[in-house]
């Protein structure tokens, strides 16, 4: 019997393809393998285009800092960690590296990866799975010789037919990186372990540490940047690289301090020189609480104020992150009652959602009034128009928008988020609901908007029984679906919210 059209030609890690070498062999095309692999290490990443751009110029210093040369000249493995304060900048200087490594000797011929872990995104994102699939999917996506790390794992997937990767066999596969010289070198910049889950936090921080271990052959460069976390500095002994960023901060505040005070509030002489001093004196490095003193003193020139009042207005903002969060709050409790039942329901959104809400998602959500005998008129009176006003006005200087077009919305800050879900008093008109019960509010949310869309007049009046209808019917239909924003976050999130 003729074998050869019964022949299968399997190749995965060389360049020439058997596909034509016979008519009658039934052949897999190269690298077909690999990009399966690929498909099934997709992974959740909406952090990092999210991330705001440094101020030019401002983290120059990093090049010339000796913790960094140490770490970028070193031939062998070694971890470089950045520790910082809530606040302090530091996933926009994990992202300006990723973006600038052309200057790190060697790292334009390696293969780079990075994962920044988040709570403001999908909920994968905080998780070291997450993490793991998108170290391994850039490293493969980049370097088709690394396919070999994979190859038993994945087969073994494919053979127990499971519908995705178990977590330890994605540990398995970065650890085997350590154990055998690569053929590029490798990049993991890694971001907000404090905002990674608890769970196997201790293992993964191990596994990282170990990639690093002088006795592996491989050359792997780690950026771990972090706050103040345990389990890291069990890790990091004496002799670690590590950089604490408040104190590389100073002069990059003290320079944007004094910019914006001569350009947006025009102060000169001695009363620039003295509320510099009192911002950079109270800053201790910290981006974040800069940016909120300069919204408060553009909400006190807006309505027009002396010299002396703005030295006054900065003497009695909090020093402290905690209480100038306390300080927006109680603005919040003491606004209209309509406002504060807006800015109630806004954070149960950016709080809870699954993934950050675009404005117009959250401007049909808020429409949804918690009360259940609103009519679909009722949901159409209520769609605010002024979107972007509101949630500035209902949610104070807590959450942003991010992005121009259809940006989404989401705190501020980690540190924000924390703050709500942790310090709220239970008195308070804001105070939102437990978890579990936002969920099940999100829940019925997302039913009711979907008896509004399908229950609408122009629905019932405009479209025939389905059976009958035409190419153009259905193109009409995809239309009037494109006029409910909040349809494709209810199809694929409304079970998460369940679960």
């Amino acid at each position: 019997m003729d074998a050869a059209p019964q022949l299968k030609a399997l190749l995965t890690s060389r360049p020439n393809s058997l596909q034509n070498i016979h008519d009658g062999i039934l052949c897999i095309e190269y690298d077909k393998e690999r990009q399966e692999c690929l498909r099934s290490l997709l992974y959740d990443d909406t952090r990092y285009d999210k991330i705001s751009k440094e101020h030019h110029g401002s983290l120059e210093w990093l090049w010339k800092h000796p913790q960094y040369l140490q770490w970028s000249a070193s031939a062998t493995s070694s971890l470089l960690y950045i520790e910082g304060k809530p606040g302090s900048g530091k996933s926009t200087l994990a992202k300006y590296i990723v973006q600038n490594l052309v200057k790190v000797p060697n790292a334009s011929s390696s293969t780079v990866a990075h994962y920044f872990y988040t709570f403001r995104g999908t909920v994968l994102e905080s998780t070291h799975e997450n993490m793991l699939r998108s170290i391994l999917y850039n490293i493969l996506e980049k370097d088709e010789s690394a396919f070999f790390h994979f190859q038993q794992e994945f087969r073994n997937i494919q053979r127990h037919n499971s519908p995705k990767w178990p977590y330890e066999s994605l540990k398995i596969v970065l650890s085997s990186f350590g154990k055998y010289p690569a053929t590029k070198p490798i990049f993991l910049i890694l971001d907000a372990m404090d905002e990674s889950i608890d769970h196997d936090r201790c293992s993964i921080i191990q596994l990282l540490y170990n990639l690093c271990s002088e006795k592996n052959s491989c050359n792997i460069k780690i950026f771990l940047a972090s706050r103040p976390v345990a389990e890291i500095k069990h890790y990091i002994q004496e002799n670690a690289l590590m950089i604490t960023l408040q104190n590389e901060n100073m002069y990059v505040i003290s320079e944007c301090v004094v910019n914006f005070l001569e350009n947006e509030i025009k102060l000169t002489g001695k009363i620039l020189r003295e509320a510099a001093d009192h911002i950079i004196g109270n800053a201790d490095g910290v981006f974040v609480w800069v940016a909120l003193v300069k919204t408060e003193l553009l909400r006190l020139i807006q309505t027009g104020c002396t010299d002396a009042e703005i030295i006054d207005c900065l003497k009695v903002l909090p020093a402290d992150l905690e209480e100038f969060y306390r300080l927006m709050f109680s603005r919040l409790e003491r606004g209209h009652p309509r406002d504060i039942q807006v800015g109630k329901r806004l954070f149960r959104f950016v709080l809870f959602a699954r993934r950050p809400f675009t404005v117009v998602e959250l401007r049909h959500a808020l429409a949804i009034l918690d009360y259940y005998n609103a009519s679909n008129e009722d949901f159409q009176k209520n769609i605010i128009r002024t979107i972007e006003r509101r949630i500035e006005h209902c949610g104070g200087n807590f959450v942003e928008i991010k992005g121009n077009t259809d940006g989404t919305v989401q705190f501020m800050h980690q540190t924000a988020r924390e703050f709500l879900i942790r310090t709220i008093p239970d008195a308070s008109e804001l105070r939102f609901e437990t978890t579990n019960e936002a969920h099940r509010i999100i829940i019925t949310t997302c039913v009711r908007y979907l008896l509004f869309s399908f229950g609408s007049p122009r629905m019932k009046d405009g479209f025939s029984k389905i059976t009958s209808w035409s190419l153009k019917d259905f193109r009409a239909y995809a239309e009037y679906l494109n006029e409910w924003p909040l349809i494709e976050y209810t199809f694929r999130y409304i079970k998460d919210h369940h679960d």
